[in-house]
């Protein structure tokens, strides 16, 4: 298989796209009903007779606190119905090494957006404190390439904006520790 190209920063659009490709008659689509109510998987695919739904979260996954209560339904849901999910943070690009993370799939990615907060202007400052837990274990449980990507994106952004407003006092040693 050629290298699969993704220009720009990672959307839900462009997820999906890679992962059809990827993953050829595996994948079952996009908003895949969830069967709990009228919820909804962003996408879905099987492999083994494995469901895995996949999430793409924004920003407002972060700052939302009902959003996160939904996250939350979602994911307990999942495990009581033994579907594997996944939850890709806006902040991740799906590179060779993130897709090993989360997939477990090996192939060849070109993507030369970097890892982090290059271009939003929703830092972790303005998460919720329900976002800030969330953005922590996600970041710790990064390869360290990926992690270090994204807190190299955060000190940037705390000079060009100042701490303040880039990220809560309750990350600081974590973003400095890395």
């Amino acid at each position: 298989m050629d290298a699969i190209n993704i220009s720009g920063y990672l959307t839900e659009d462009k997820l999906a796209s890679v992962l059809q490709v990827l993953l050829g008659s595996r994948w079952l689509g996009r908003q895949v009903k969830s069967g709990k109510g009228k919820s909804t998987w962003d996408m879905a695919y099987v492999i083994d007779g494995v469901t895995t739904a996949v999430e793409y979260d924004g920003d407002d996954h972060y700052c939302n606190t009902l959003k996160i209560k939904a996250d939350r339904e979602k994911t307990a849901f999942a495990a009581a119905n033994a579907i594997q999910l996944i939850r890709i943070p806006f902040w991740v690009q799906l590179t060779k090494s993130t897709l090993v993370h989360y997939f477990q799939i090996h192939a060849d990615i070109v993507q030369t957006f970097s890892h982090g907060f290059i271009t939003t202007k929703c830092f972790p400052a303005s998460f919720c404190e329900l976002g800030i837990d969330r953005f922590r274990a996600e970041l710790l449980s990064l390869p360290s390439d990926v992690k270090a990507e994204v807190v190299k994106s955060l000190k940037d952004r705390v000079v060009e904006h100042g701490a303040e407003y880039v990220l809560p006092s309750s990350l600081r040693s974590l973003v400095d520790r890395q």
